[in-house]
């Protein structure tokens, strides 16, 4: 006689919810300023930024093969232990990693031949119920989850032959992993192994299932999961060498002539704003001593002007002014007193820090 499925029967209902088998995990999304006053005021260090969906409902289905691990006795004559088999399933993602789900599944039909009375007769079993599963994920990739669950499946079997068919119903545990892929914001596709342990009773038999699964959902509200790839900002320390040189006026003038020499003062000054610049000015010896005084501020002061006007923060500019006093030259002759009428730019030696991403 065929027996459909071989195992003990439960005789009592199990818990209709289990906690998943895998643990999950979950991306913290943090972000750290860099310190702007040794980096450009643009610099931050980014960890790890993750865009996670809202709870959500979805609904969908499956199609794949089941396997009975004890389909047939060791007396038949022929055996099919595998099954096309179907399922519809909904559930309700409470957050990235948990999820509790429910499924219809047909497993389908295991069928055998034994030889009774002379002849040959073919017996078919069959099982089918709803399923109650937790799920645990994990993103693997901004489109890719793994998942495990666990779960009761209230099976209803019935075993058929030519002169008889008996039914039974019960409850089993199953366990399942899988994996899924975001095919857009709301349609997922799924790949799902799922266990099934002693289906059926005395009455039909038993018998474990094995049963493997494509299916397709349908996601209501989701948004899909972006994560952003980890950026880490370091700072290194760079030494900056001093820059010094003068700029010339004419007489008793304070205008600039040439801005050209002035650009490597506003590239380090507006890269680097932790660096200063120092503006000292001069006359040559011609006139009174407190209008040549005036003279070299209003010198120093146009070139401070100019800075600012291209960038430069004021309070990376220090300035002074002396007039007459220390000249370069003797003033005896128009070509030194020509070199007396100057501004003295210095740059000094600077450690700074600058970002290098890794």
């Amino acid at each position: 006689m065929f027996t459909f499925l071989k195992a003990l029967k439960l005789k009592s209902s199990l818990a209709l919810l289990l906690f998943p088998l895998g643990l999950s995990l979950s991306y913290s999304a943090t972000a750290a300023e860099a310190d702007n006053s040794t980096v450009n005021t643009n610099a931050k260090e980014l960890a790890v930024v993750g865009e996670f969906p809202s709870a959500y409902f979805y609904l969908g289905g499956k199609l794949g093969v089941n396997h009975y691990q004890h389909g047939c006795e060791s007396w038949s004559l022929d055996c099919d232990k595998n099954s096309f088999a179907a399922g519809v399933f909904t559930g309700y993602q409470f957050n990235d990693n948990f999820a509790l789900e429910a499924a219809y599944i047909d497993l389908g039909d295991a069928k055998a031949s034994y030889l009774e009375n002379g002849n040959a007769y073919q017996h078919t079993g069959s099982m089918k119920g709803l399923e109650l599963s937790a799920i645990g994920s994990l993103y693997l990739t901004d489109n890719i989850t793994a998942f495990t669950k666990a779960g009761v499946f209230n099976w209803h079997g019935s075993n058929r032959g030519p002169f008889n068919k008996t039914n039974a119903d019960d409850w089993s545990i199953t366990v399942g992993a899988g994996v899924t892929y975001q095919l857009t914001d709301a349609w997922q596709a799924r790949f799902e192994y799922q266990y099934f342990n002693n289906l059926g009773d005395d009455t039909i038999g038993g018998s474990n299932a094995h049963l493997t699964t494509l299916g397709i959902s349908y996601q209501f509200g989701r948004s899909r999961t972006k994560i952003v790839t980890k950026t880490v900002v370091k700072l290194a320390p760079v030494e900056l060498e001093e820059v010094t040189f003068p700029l010339l006026f004419d007489f008793d003038k304070s205008n600039l002539l040439l801005t050209d020499s002035l650009n490597v003062v506003i590239n380090r000054l507006t890269k680097y704003r932790q660096t200063q610049v120092l503006l000292h000015g001069y006359s040559d010896n011609k006139g009174s001593s407190a209008y040549n005084l005036a003279l070299s501020k209003r010198r120093v002061d146009s070139i401070a002007n100019y800075l600012i006007a291209a960038g430069v923060n004021k309070e990376q500019i220090t300035t002074d002014y002396f007039g007459e006093q220390y000249p370069v030259a003797d003033n005896a002759t128009e070509e030194h007193r020509h070199l007396n009428r100057n501004v003295k730019v210095l740059l000094p030696k600077s450690f700074v820090k600058v970002m290098q991403e890794q």
